[in-house]
């Protein structure tokens, strides 16, 4: 191909691949996959998943003006851009979830309309107006009488297993699917489950029963038996059942209570809030991003001024949180993501390439960084002149917040070590900064001796 090239993430489908073209996503589809695709179109299917809100839509290119010789015989879509891209190692619990509950009831959708779902991997999901939506338009086939859903394996082992492991472990494991990015091995995940997960049906027949067949299927040629469409149907019901009813520990963490009942109480959110929404007034944006954005208070006060919010916490119970009030609210334009910014998501796949990193996908007009940057420096020891140039690399405006060492929260930080840092002061701070930003505001919270600045990069 001499102009178009698939994405480093589309290169494993025959049938098609997704590409840019003057900064615009699209999608390539080959003549092997127009069968099925003018099914998906023609059958109802794609209109039903569209006015369900769990696929995300596309339009027709026309290409009769495209020097692209490569493109001559297929057809091209161009589906709505998400804002962001995120990976599932980076949801909550509840986001895991949702996009497993969407991927079940899609593929249900799917065989109502003489069609089946081939693909079950959560990076087939972004969250996108508040929802998970599925992305992959090619992941659509013909049913076949008596086929077997070749996806059920892929959804246990890339859905189910970190979900179960998340519901009776920890609400964190679902960043295992950095490790395992095809999915975690069944035979792994049933030695990681409690004795008690195998005394629920559903997992026994899902993780461990088909766990053990696999086994025997390896060690011998065993043919596969007829399965219909009602045992189908009953499937994806049962796991529907299943994933319905998982939930996350209620583990409370300090980070959950941090404005309302760890620090200086009303008087200071009241005041910090007033002066983010004065700042915000001053200049014009559309991204944000809110780093250490807690339960989402500040990523919620600029919902009516930006188009979209990323809000990311090293603390998932928090994510968790902001991610139902946004559901509950019906607030469409954040979206809640697992973030620790001092050990960001990293580029995994192929050649590093097939799943960037997180600070590779990071670019805004503004980023708040409140309450942030002590745990940064005194916590994680990262110099300030890092933390400078890496937000100037970000963003073009910033709203930061200064902690001083006589901080109670400071305090707490070095109650157990030395305190090695002479140049964590205000002084030292502005200087570095300055070589980065241009200052325009600069204001104490409330009675507090935090300060809180509005920058812009030089």
């Amino acid at each position: 191909m001499h102009n178009i090239h698939p994405l480093p993430s589309s290169y494993r489908d025959n049938d098609g691949f997704v590409f840019k073209k003057n900064n615009a996503i699209y999608r390539l589809i080959k003549p092997s996959y127009f069968n099925h695709y003018n099914t998906l179109m023609q059958s109802g299917l794609y209109a039903n998943l569209i006015n369900t809100n769990r696929l995300i839509p596309h339009i027709d290119v026309d290409i009769s003006l495209w020097e692209e010789t490569e493109i001559v015989g297929c057809k091209v879509i161009k589906p709505t851009e998400i804002p962001f891209i995120s990976y599932p190692y980076e949801w909550s619990f509840d986001m895991w979830r949702d996009a497993a509950i969407v991927t079940l009831k899609i593929a249900l959708q799917a065989l109502e309309h003489g069609m089946y779902l081939k693909d079950a991997t959560p990076f087939n999901i972004q969250f996108y107006n508040g929802r998970p939506v599925f992305i992959d338009t090619l992941s659509f086939e013909i049913y076949e009488n008596n086929k077997p859903w070749i996806a059920y394996r892929q959804f246990c082992e890339n859905f189910l297993s970190l979900l179960l492991l998340m519901h009776y472990g920890h609400r964190d494991l679902g960043k295992l699917l950095q490790i395992f990015p095809a999915g975690i091995p069944l035979e792994i995940t049933k030695k990681l489950l409690p004795f008690k997960a195998m005394l629920n049906v559903q997992v026994y027949l899902h993780i461990w029963l088909q766990a053990n067949i696999s086994q025997k299927k390896s060690e011998k040629n065993v043919k596969e038996k007829s399965f219909s469409k009602q045992n189908f149907v009953t499937l994806l019901n049962g796991l529907l059942s299943l994933v319905i009813n998982l939930k996350q520990k209620q583990i409370k963490s300090v980070w959950n209570n941090y404005y309302t009942e760890t620090i200086l109480g009303n008087d200071y959110l009241k005041a910090k809030s007033n002066l983010v929404e004065e700042f915000s007034n001053i200049i014009q944006f559309e991204k944000v991003i809110d780093f250490g954005a807690n339960d989402g208070h500040f990523a919620i006060l600029l919902t009516d001024k930006a188009k979209f919010i990323l809000a990311t916490d090293a603390d998932s119970n928090c994510i968790n949180t902001l991610y139902n009030i946004c559901r509950a609210k019906k607030i469409k334009n954040i979206l809640p993501l697992v973030n620790v910014i001092n050990t960001p998501s990293p580029a995994i796949g192929w050649n590093n390439a097939e799943r960037n990193s997180m600070t590779d996908r990071l670019q805004t007009d503004l980023v708040l960084a409140l309450a942030l940057i002590h745990h940064l420096a005194i916590a994680n020891n990262v110099p300030l002149s890092f933390i400078a140039k890496w937000l100037a690399r970000i963003t073009m405006y910033l709203v930061i917040e200064f902690v001083p060492k006589s901080d109670e929260k400071v305090q707490l930080l070095l109650k157990n070590r030395e305190d090695i840092f002479d140049d964590y002061n205000i002084l030292k701070f502005k200087e570095i900064f300055s070589a980065y930003f241009i200052f325009l505001q600069e204001k104490k919270v409330g009675e507090t001796d935090r300060v809180l600045f509005l920058m812009k990069r030089k």
